[in-house]
This record gives C-alpha cells, structure tokens and sequence, in this order.
C-alpha cells in the first residue's frame, strides 16, 4: 500500500551522511595563505592564457575551456564552421580518441558538452565532483591544444549537422526563428553568420577548413581557462601539466594570423527593414501529423546595447527587455502561441524584439499587439519592478548554476557585483531612452510557416 509521507519527514530523519553545503575536500592541502571563499581570482599566463577562478567552496566543481572562435569569426566560405568545431575538438585528440575521453568522463562521473556564447565564444565544460575535476580538465584542454580532426569523425558530424538545424526547426521553432532572424537583420556581415551549418555549406566544413579555422582561431592569447569551486593555483597547476604546450610560437599558429573584428561597429551591421521569408506547409513538411493545424512562426527585432557596452548601458537593455516583457504579457503572451520577447547580446550590440507563433488568421493581431506594447514612458513603479526582474534573470541564466557562472566569468566583460549594481542604478531618463531609440528602428523579420499572411516589413514602422 502507498503511503502519502511528507517529504520534511525524510529530511528530519538523522542518517549521519555528509552534508553538501560543505565541500568534500580536495587534493591540494590548505595553507595558511588560502584566500577565502568566495574572492574571484585571475591570472595571466606566460604564453598569454587567461585563468580565472571562483572557488565558492562548494562539492560540485565545473571546469571550462573558452575560445575567442565562435561564429562570427566564421569564414565567409564556410558559415556553420564554428558549430562543427564544437563537436571535432570534444570528440578526440593527439592523445585520447572519443571512446577514450567518454571513458574518463564516466569513469569520474563527470558530464560534459560544449556550447557556444553570444557568438564570440566556444566552450567546453565538465562538471563533477570536487575532488574528480583535474582529469576531465586534462582531457578537454588537451583537445583545444593538440585537436585531432579526422575525417572519418568529421564525416559523422556532417551527417548530424542538417538533422539538427531541422530539429530546431521542430522542436524550438521561436530559437530558430531567432537564429534565422540574426543573418536577415545582419546579412553578409559577422554577426549575420549562422550559429548552425546550412546544407549548402555541409560539404565544406572539411579536415582543411577545420585545421586553418583552428591555427588561426585558437591562439593561446585568445583562450580562457575558467573554474568555479576548484582552488585558482590548482586550476594553474593542472594546465601547465598538460602533456602537450600551447605556444603561439609554433609553427601552425605562427603562419597564421587572427581576423580582426571591429566589435564597435555591430550596431551599424543592421539592416533596417530587411524580411526574410521561409514558406511551409508545416502540416504537410512534418509527415507523421497531416491533421496539424497550420501555424506562422515570426521573429521581428531591432538593434540595441550589448554585453561588452558597459555595464550600464548592458543592463539598461536588460531592464528595457523586462518592461516590454511585462507589456507582451498583458497583450496576450503564452507560453505556447502568442507573443514572447527576446533579447541577445554581442558584444557592443545587441539584438532586442519579440516572436509570435499561432494561427494564420491571428498573426496579424499578434503583431500589432506586440508592436503597440512597446512602452515609451515608464512610471516608477513598472521601472522598479522591472529592475527586479531583470536582476532575477540574470541571476537565473548567468549565475544562480554553477556552470553557468563559470561561462560569465570567463566571457562578461563585467562581474556579477558591478552588472547587479548597475541594474538597480538604471533611471528612468536611462531606459526611456533606450525605448526610443528601439522604437525609432525599422525592424528586420524571418518568417516561417504560412508566411503569405505575415505582414510585409514596409508595413512595420516600429518594432
């Protein structure tokens, strides 16, 4: 029989186990000199590798391998080439082959990926125990020093590349209309590069490709080692163990030189008023449900400040995102259909506007609805309850989890304590006139689905 036991009860009951606020303890002895928990630590490599550290003193440890190669820093011939490289540097190196890694992995009881951030950065992370990071560490750093990209393994990750675009598509249709939305609204241009590789481009994301992206991309100069709850001297210690050295001096990076992005120019890489149009009959694209009712899916977005802005102006368009966020939701904003904000950062700029998904007879209404939402003046207390918000978010999605603090401080250009005291400094005079000049832009669109019954974008005079 079932018992209904409250689960206080199992908490209550005394087992005698270890607690988890504290940590399990580590292989380097604690000195005298140990800096207490909580002091975010950074140092600068002989060979020009930054490391940065906050040991928080907690059981679960999150290490990360960061490199200034993400998709903007594509070449034109090979857009998508970022996104292969993810899975190619993971997968083997010099020294280990994939079934060798994954073995590691599980063998200390590590999780690991890569990911990339706001298209500047790719990353690969292992989360595990405390005592347990130094191994997984080795075998993720040794893969973006000494890679090994072989062409039966580049072949298998060609083979997935239109899988997953498509089941984005599928799958997260508002992430793909955004995604869709960054080369339309910054076409031909850095940040209009796409994250993902499109079927045309399939075929030339090649061993070549990869190894040149790699001595160009990849100089020492331009990768962060990063660790939370790991001690900062040991983070050191066990790079400069790896077996193979990272020198800008060797020949392969020596001969090749870094493209140079003018990252204050990323706002004037938006092109007002461009549309992007993606027909489908998605009932009868998906197959196996021809009874599907027919839908639109839409991103519409202008350009803003971005993360490496500054501080203030980053959270002003955080606190700007936040007010029109409240706005939308009062329009009607679900969490399936209807209107929904986003807002991505870059570097000086960033991309802020809002998707709609429904039926095709009610597009037309989501839009206006969200284009008339957009707020111009603000009263204090709005302003003050989005300044919550927008605190709350960052915490969420860059601080309160472990290993999404480890991507901030090894990418933000600002550290938690300064972004948090510049979103409860954001006046109203501030994001009033961030609006403005939001509201000012012809937006650019992408639209998929029944698209014959979106709005042209010469009939959107304001986001």
């Amino acid at each position: 029989m079932l018992r209904a036991t409250r689960t206080r009860f199992i908490y209550e009951y005394k087992f005698g186990q270890p607690s988890l606020t504290k940590a399990f303890g580590t292989k380097i002895p604690a000195s005298g000199l140990a800096l207490q928990p909580g002091q975010l630590q950074e140092s600068k490599l002989p060979n020009g590798v930054r490391v940065v550290s906050h040991d928080l003193d907690g059981p679960h440890s999150v290490v990360g391998v960061y490199a200034e190669a993400g998709a903007k820093f594509d070449p034109l011939a090979t857009p998508g080439l970022s996104y292969v490289m993810r899975f190619a540097i993971q997968s083997s190196n010099m020294e280990n082959s994939l079934f060798q890694l994954d073995r590691t992995m599980r063998a200390t009881g590590s999780a690991y990926g890569h990911g990339e951030i706001d298209k500047r950065f790719l990353s690969w992370k292992a989360e595990s125990r405390r005592d347990m990071w130094e191994k997984p560490f080795e075998m993720l750093a040794t893969g973006v020093v000494i890679p090994r990209f072989h062409e039966a393994d580049i072949e298998r990750f060609r083979d997935t590349m239109d899988n997953q675009l498509q089941e984005q598509r599928w799958q997260n249709p508002r992430d793909y209309v955004v995604d869709q939305l960054e080369t339309v609204a910054f076409y031909k241009e850095p940040l209009g590069s796409p994250r993902m590789v499109p079927p045309k481009a399939n075929d030339r994301c090649g061993h070549k490709a990869l190894l040149d992206q790699w001595a160009s991309l990849f100089q020492p100069n331009r990768v962060v080692v990063a660790g939370v709850n790991v001690p900062h001297d040991a983070l050191v210690a066990a790079y400069e163990r790896l077996p193979y050295k990272h020198s800008a001096e060797a020949p392969h990076h020596a001969r090749s030189k870094a493209p140079e992005l003018n990252v204050t120019s990323e706002a004037a890489q938006f092109n007002p008023g461009r549309q992007g149009v993606e027909y489908e009959n998605r009932a009868g694209a998906m197959g196996t449900k021809p009874d599907m009712d027919a839908e639109v899916i839409a991103a519409v977005g202008v350009v803003t400040s971005g993360s490496g802005a500054g501080a203030k102006p980053y959270a002003t368009a955080l606190v700007a995102r936040e007010l029109f966020d409240a706005a939308t939701r009062v329009a009607g904003e679900s969490n399936y259909f209807g209107v929904q904000t986003f807002y991505r950062p870059y570097a000086s700029a960033g991309l802020i506007g809002y998707t709609v998904r429904g039926a095709p007879g009610q597009i037309e209404k989501m839009v206006a609805a969200a284009a008339g939402a957009f707020p111009t003046s603000v009263a204090e207390d709005a302003l003050a309850r989005a300044r919550a918000r927008a605190e709350m978010r960052v915490h969420h999605e860059q601080l309160g989890v472990a290993r999404d603090y480890c991507d901030f401080i090894a990418t933000s250009a600002s550290k938690a304590e300064e972004l948090a005291a510049a979103v409860k400094a954001v006046s109203k005079a501030d994001v009033e006139e961030a609006l403005k000049a939001i509201v000012a832009q012809k937006p650019a669109s992408f639209t998929t689905g029944d698209t014959f019954v979106f709005p042209l974008v010469s009939s959107l005079n304001k986001v």
